[in-house]
């Protein structure tokens, strides 16, 4: 069961496609519940890509 989940780091771009997607389902979104939780989603995704972001900068 934990072989389901591939654990290799995100590239940016990936970061970049996931947060597109979760926006376009947030906007797409009815429900109250299911909008608060693309939108934690979608900030820890954001996070992420800052992070990624910040530290690709440094390394250059």
């Amino acid at each position: 069961m934990h072989n389901l989940i591939d654990k290799t780091p995100l590239t940016s771009e990936e970061l970049v496609e996931q947060c597109l997607a979760l926006t376009y389902s947030l906007q797409a979104a009815e429900h109250t519940p299911v909008k608060e939780s693309l939108s934690f989603i979608l900030l820890e995704k954001l996070d992420t890509l800052l992070s990624l972001m910040s530290s690709e900068v440094a390394d250059a």
